[in-house]
């Protein structure tokens, strides 16, 4: 059959006939519909399918083949990208973050914050101005989080969290909690949402020290230090707690079930200079369920602040014989030791 020219368009496509497709390397030619790719026995590039001259040799068909390439292509791009973002460098931070808990009281005391350096720069005056409020480390604004109520610098605090921020000064220090915690800096600080303000005496130390630092210090079971340390400059505030009341109400709550805490009650007591014939009966009661060396030696010392030190030798030589069970060796040297140094003073022997 001779060859035909037929135009789309007005650009002259060369149409194979029918019978050369097989020798293309494709299925000898069947009836097809209209909507497919394919010429049908009525095919002609005139009135074909709509993608008319898409046939085997043409340069439309070899466009249609690059499609599912493309496809493909596009596709291992995206699962590539991933592992492009992945293989970005993980560098050190400037000003790294810091999250420190503390057990506190019944609760916690919690900090959170960014700590920044020197780096040959002069701090406070230059680097954090004097007589601004500083967001007190970097990056967002340090925040505190108290597990109870207490007293910050002597002014009441419910428990919560709050934003930290200072003030410094050569002379006087403010420390400021606030209620939004989710600034960056100190940039859209606002006073009015304050709930209150401190000031504490800053104190000049001999070493200068390179990264900021901010935490707690001479930590005692209801009372600590909030303490920041940058360059040579140190300032404190004191935080309080008094959970006496919360805790003698649990005590007594206790006292009223079946399994009472005849122990920790009676530590309470005797660590807070409560009424030590309370303690000693209720230690008294703990030994009587479970006999043991350290409630022994717990009720020689209580004994000994009773003023009854014959009673104090007797208790701490019983500890003595149980501790010989003891299967750690360190835990009975120690109480070993601690029993002797009992002996020693409430004039007693061992025997």
């Amino acid at each position: 059959m001779p060859r035909r020219a037929c135009t789309i368009k007005k650009r002259p496509v060369r149409c194979l006939p029918r019978s050369a497709w097989p020798t293309a390397g494709f299925p000898s030619p069947a009836p097809r519909r209209h909507n497919t790719i394919w010429p049908g026995p009525a095919h002609n590039c005139r009135n074909g399918p709509m993608f008319a001259g898409s046939y085997p040799g043409s340069h439309r068909f070899c466009r249609m083949k690059t499609l599912p390439t493309l496809v493909l292509a596009g596709c291992l791009c995206c699962l590539a990208a991933p592992t492009l973002q992945a293989q970005q460098l993980r560098l050190p931070a400037m000003s790294p973050t810091v999250r420190l808990r503390e057990d506190f009281s019944t609760s916690f005391i919690e900090l959170t914050y960014a700590r920044p350096s020197k780096r040959g720069r002069e701090v406070f005056g230059k680097l954090v101005p004097n007589g601004e409020v500083w967001r007190t480390g970097a990056n967002s604004s340090t925040r505190i989080r108290f597990g109870e109520d207490v007293k910050f610098g002597g002014q009441n605090v419910p428990a919560g969290t709050y934003a930290l921020f200072t003030i410094p000064d050569p002379k006087e220090w403010t420390f400021i909690l606030n209620k939004d915690t989710s600034q960056w800096g100190a940039y859209d600080y606002r006073p009015e949402l304050d709930l209150l303000r401190v000031t504490a005496k800053p104190r000049t130390s001999n070493t200068a020290l390179e990264s900021f630092s901010l935490g707690l210090e001479n930590l005692q079971p209801e009372a600590a230090d909030l303490t920041l340390r940058w360059d040579k400059v140190r300032v404190s505030v004191p935080i309080v707690a008094d959970p006496d009341a919360r805790i003698m109400a649990q005590i007594q709550e206790a006292m009223k079930g079946d399994k009472k805490p005849y122990f920790a009650a009676a530590q309470y007591y005797y660590s807070t200079n409560k009424d030590i014939n309370q303690a000693i009966s209720w230690l008294d009661e703990a030994i009587k369920q479970q006999p043991s060396y350290y409630g022994y030696y717990w009720k020689g010392k209580m004994l000994q602040k009773a003023e009854r030190k014959t009673e104090a030798a007797e208790a701490a030589r019983q500890s003595l014989v149980l501790v010989k069970n003891e299967k750690n060796a360190r835990t009975k040297d120690e109480y070993t030791r601690l029993n002797e140094q009992l002996l020693k003073e409430v004039g007693g022997n061992r025997k």
